[in-house]
């Protein structure tokens, strides 16, 4: 009798950020300066991979779950409110456009993210 086994590790640090930055060059399309990019996906992967190694040691029965980035984790509040507060330091005066391209949100849905992070901020 064969049983599954779970790799003993997550994958690397080194993939977690060649499919953040493939996700993120993606959705932008050149739309933001490559160098300020380049620390959004830096900062995004130090989290999420972070996050993932915490997760694969706090809950070993969902091991499986944690061995390799699914890209719907970048659509993560925690994610969202990491790329904001960057480029509200960074970037001031664009952060509002920028932001908006990152997230992949129009004004009306970016509004409404702002209210929310608002809430969560100050609740």
């Amino acid at each position: 009798m064969t049983f599954w086994k779970t790799k003993n590790s997550i994958e690397s640090k080194k993939n977690f950020y060649a499919e953040i930055e493939e996700y993120y060059i993606g959705i932008c399309e050149n739309r933001i300066p490559n160098k300020l990019l380049t620390e959004i996906n830096g900062k995004v992967t130090e989290k999420v991979y972070a996050d993932y190694k915490r997760f694969w040691k706090q809950y070993p029965k969902s091991r499986k779950r944690y061995l390799k980035l699914k890209l719907e984790d970048l659509k993560h509040d925690f994610v969202y409110f990491l790329i904001t507060e960057f480029l509200e330091k960074a970037e001031p005066n664009e952060y509002r456009n920028f932001s908006k391209i990152l997230l992949n949100m129009n004004n009306e849905e970016f509004d409404k993210y702002e209210k929310r992070k608002y809430w969560y901020e100050n609740k």
